[in-house]
């Protein structure tokens, strides 16, 4: 399975979306390639300061034609072993234009065991926050993405007890979007900040059980 993950604006909750995924199918006993092509490089940080390894097909930092691309494994991998479709791919995005982010998406050329390129994710998640610049971005983002051939879902993140977390207030700031939600919903969790230095058992029961039903719905 192939997961992208991005949007236009920074601040969203991209690299958590994508470390908390990463985290939660290695848990899960699936081998995980997260690529990071966000020159800050924070899932890259986060996911090798909790066990993940440098892909030995893509080791450190390296740079394509201009864009900053990390691999990192996660999850129990063999030695000599190379990546193929069996495996969960994660790629976290940085924050671009619509139009950047189509050309990027549109270069999916992470190495397989045949020499194969990829050419399509499984899904593009977006997260969104209830926000009103938020769903601003994300609808500028969603025009462009008309016809793209992939599953694309946007996952409500950082919702709390405020009243734009409510389900009113989101489906009037959604109002006239199309494109899906997924039906499981990430909050504002502290647990979810303190992942990224404890790893996946940082997280409390509720936390596992919100990542675990986003996991489990990609997998169907």
């Amino acid at each position: 399975m192939r997961i992208a993950v991005c949007g236009t604006k920074g601040g969203s909750g991209k690299s958590t979306l994508a470390g908390l995924l990463a985290l939660c199918f290695a848990d899960a006993g699936k081998k995980v390639c997260a690529i990071d092509q966000d020159p800050q490089a924070t899932l890259t940080t986060w996911l090798r300061s909790v066990g993940g390894k440098p892909a030995p097909w893509g080791e450190g930092r390296k740079e394509l034609e201009e864009v900053y691309r990390t691999w990192t494994c996660v999850g129990e991998w063999g030695k000599n072993e190379s990546p193929s479709d069996k495996h969960i791919w994660i790629n976290d995005f940085p924050p671009a234009s619509p139009q950047v982010l189509l050309k990027m998406l549109g270069r999916a050329d992470y190495p397989t065991a045949n020499g194969k390129q990829y050419e399509l994710y499984d899904y593009l998640l977006i997260p969104c926050r209830p926000a009103v610049a938020d769903i601003w971005s994300i609808r500028s983002f969603l025009a462009e993405l008309d016809g793209y051939n992939a599953k694309v879902r946007l996952v409500m993140n950082a919702l709390d007890n405020s009243l734009m977390s409510k389900a009113g207030s989101i489906e009037s700031l959604l109002e006239g979007v199309k494109t899906p939600r997924t039906k499981a919903t990430l909050s504002r969790r502290t647990c979810y900040s303190v992942s990224m230095v404890s790893g996946w058992k940082a997280l409390d029961e509720k936390a596992k059980s919100e990542v675990l039903s986003l996991a489990l719905e990609l997998s169907r």
